[in-house]
């Protein structure tokens, strides 16, 4: 044998002999940083036409390389199996663009061949950035790009078996999660203990080795869903460092979600709310973060010690959570944004008014907030605690509390008439009846950060009381004495006038969720946003109203929400009439339509959905909407750079001409609307005003 074969010889035994350890380890400590590349530019979860590959970015000669790959149960990527313009192209320009790879850096790759010799020395690939493939010495130190065989996800799937677990050492604990196609999925991790009843959560730091392959439970909801133990949350990254050198400058903004259901339900792990398509399109970590809910989450006592607010505490440690332990999975705690719909709105903007909170966040994102003062703890009491405690019969009980600490939870939450899910003044975490954002606001509690605040066109299609009537005075009269305004005001002002639709009733109910839509989300949410700029408390406001929507059919109780279904449009022609409800926004800000399991009723459906997920990740990275056309060229994200060019850039709020973008195919910058509407109804712009 010459000296030659028996050096390639070797080589391709000593490749061949490299084999995955069992079970999932700690890869990024013997292999340094990894990163799923996988070019999410569809948000259709079919993955059958894009290359992805996985990212081992330690430097190492190739057997080393192959090694790595097998650790993760792949091999190295190949150019012979998979296309690398089909999604890999944009993958890696866009690390070069990131500043996480050289323009000039070459990766290992599988050459399926034995490797050529050259003057004695083994020749083996490698591909650069452009997908040009590169003969190296066998024995360079490069990074490699393993395959990605891991399957796409859905609402109903996930292959969580031993071959794409990874485990990541973080804080004292080792955390055991796993990789789908597009992200690593870190599910259920706990970051408080379960607190004794009507106490506030602390952070939970975690020791020994925890399985994070489930979804957060849900905190007990009615009927009987979910555990009181449920201080969890779901965390979705493609970039896992190496606990040696979490290198700053490639960490990633984080953006934390906290959900809806108007205090009494929700769950972080609902299918729309999944952050798998936000952290992967969006390149930003992202976190579903739980709260307890209802009569266990707000009930207040008069005792100085029990006050409510124990949801807010539970959203405080799991941003404290994040603050300490983010950076172990690719995130900058010094770029957090956190964002809600509906009641989660109503958390985010408790959160900006809560002293409690300085420090944790850095943007604000507000969907759909609806109109709800924080109440003195006394009125609290008397609203909620003392009928709960009569419902109870421990009113009677000489330890009132302790008499509720030990009542069957399902009944307190769901067998009761009467709930408590109200924020209170308690001086602590809550210090005034709303956000503080007149003159005398600037350097106190109210936490001065870059916020986007809007809300769907009908938010009360879903939501508003369907009074059976053809007779617009007379509900108008229904509707004003639901929401204790003034009928003859409304009437006399001839600012609601009949509706448009298909039968009077319809007609009546158009003029009646506007009134209930303009009272409950819209007046307050224009008020809120103008306030905010005027005196300059929050430094910079975009405001948004969606004119496009997809609703869950399983969330459309008034029948309304659904656009019209034609011959060409068998799931509904979005470009008809039809009204924009609240919840609407939610599968197309997440980019989960196709996830959810909806399908796209046309051509612009998915397109559009990428746009949202645009503009929020955007402001996630850079605390302001307007992507950089030049990301989304370097992405390859041509749908939405075409339509930010249609529809020019978002303007922030500006006081004196007060403008929202209207979201929709082709968006428009447009004033607020309602000016008259929401005078009337006595929440004027100026409403917060001193």
């Amino acid at each position: 044998m010459t000296r030659q074969t028996a050096m390639l010889a070797n080589f391709i035994l000593f490749s061949l002999a490299s084999t995955a350890f069992g079970g999932p380890s700690p890869i990024t400590d013997r292999y340094g940083d990894i990163s799923i590349l996988a070019a999410d530019d569809l948000i259709t979860n079919d993955t059958t036409k894009t290359s992805a590959a996985v990212l081992v970015s330690a430097k190492s000669k190739l057997s080393s390389a192959y090694e790595a790959c097998g650790a993760l149960g792949e091999n190295l990527w190949s150019p012979k199996r998979q296309d690398f313009r089909a999604g890999l192209n944009y993958s890696l320009a866009y690390e070069v663009y990131s500043g996480r790879v050289s323009s000039n850096q070459l990766f290992w790759i599988d050459s399926e061949s034995q490797p050529a010799v050259h003057h004695y020395e083994a020749l083996c690939e490698a591909i650069d950035a452009t997908g040009k493939v590169h003969r190296v010495s066998c024995h360079e130190s490069l990074p490699a790009l393993c395959t990605q065989s891991a399957p796409a996800s859905n609402s109903t799937f996930a292959d969580t078996s031993a071959r794409f677990q990874v485990a990541q050492p973080v804080g004292q604990q080792t955390l055991i999660g796993y990789r789908d196609f597009l992200t690593f999925r870190f599910m259920g991790v706990r970051f408080a203990k379960e607190p004794e009843r009507f106490t506030y959560s602390k952070l939970y730091d975690g020791t020994g080795t925890n399985s994070a392959l489930n979804p957060a439970p849900e905190c007990l909801q009615p009927p009987n869903n979910g555990s009181t133990d449920c201080l969890f949350l779901n965390l979705y990254t493609t970039h896992l460092p190496s606990e040696r050198s979490p290198v700053k400058q490639q960490l990633k903004p984080v953006m934390v979600y906290i959900y809806g259901g108007g205090f009494t339900t929700g769950s972080a792990s609902n299918p729309t709310n999944d952050g798998g398509n936000t952290a992967a399109r969006g390149d930003v970590v992202m976190v579903d973060l739980a709260y307890r809910l209802g009569t266990l989450g707000f009930l207040a006592f008069e005792d100085g010690v029990h006050n409510g607010n124990y949801w807010l505490s539970d959203c405080i440690a799991g941003l404290q959570w994040v603050q300490k332990y983010i950076s172990r999975f690719g995130g900058d705690p010094n770029r957090v944004t956190i964002y809600g719909e509906s009641a989660g709105a109503v958390s985010v903007a408790a959160l900006i008014a809560s002293p409690e909170a300085k420090g944790l966040f850095h943007g604000a994102i507000i969907q759909s907030l609806y109109l709800e003062p924080y109440l003195p703890i006394s009125q609290s009491v008397n609203q909620s605690t003392i009928p709960i405690l009569q419902e109870t019969g421990c009113d009677s009980a000489k330890d009132q509390l302790a008499c509720l600490q030990g009542y069957n939870a399902t009944a307190l939450i769901s067998g009761l008439k009467t709930i408590s899910n109200n924020p209170v003044i308690d001086g602590k975490y809550l210090r005034s009846s709303y956000l503080n954002l007149n003159a005398s606001a600037k350097g106190t509690d109210t936490n001065s950060v870059p916020v986007m605040l809007g809300v769907n066109r009908d938010e009360g299609g879903v939501l508003a009381p369907f009074f059976h009537t053809t007779n617009l005075t007379t509900g108008i009269d229904d509707m004003a004495a639901s929401l204790k305004l003034s009928a003859n005001a409304i009437i006399s002002s001839g600012a609601f006038p009949l509706g448009m639709g298909s039968n009077m009733t319809l007609r009546v109910f158009n003029t009646t969720t506007r009134i209930y839509t303009d009272n409950s989300f819209h007046c307050s949410s224009q008020y809120t946003a103008y306030a905010g700029v005027k005196f300059g408390v929050l430094p910079d406001i975009w405001y948004f109203e969606f004119n496009r929507t997809y609703q869950d059919p399983g969330y459309n109780m008034n029948g309304v929400c659904l656009p019209p279904v034609t011959p060409s449009h068998p799931f509904g022609d979005p470009s008809l009439e039809y009204y924009k409800c609240h919840a609407g926004d939610l599968a197309n800000t997440f980019g989960n339509v196709a996830r959810g399991g909806f399908p796209a009723r046309d051509e612009n459906d998915m397109p559009f959905s990428q746009l949202c997920l645009d503009y929020w990740t955007a402001f996630g990275r850079n605390l302001n909407p307007n992507p950089d056309p030049e990301y989304l060229r370097v992405r390859g994200y041509w749908n939405t750079l075409n339509q930010i060019s249609f529809s020019g850039p978002w303007k922030p709020v500006d006081a004196s001409n007060p403008e929202m973008l209207e979201l929709q195919w082709n968006s428009v910058m447009k004033p607020f609307p309602d000016a008259k509407q929401c005078d009337v109804i006595g929440q004027p712009l100026d409403h917060l005003f001193e």
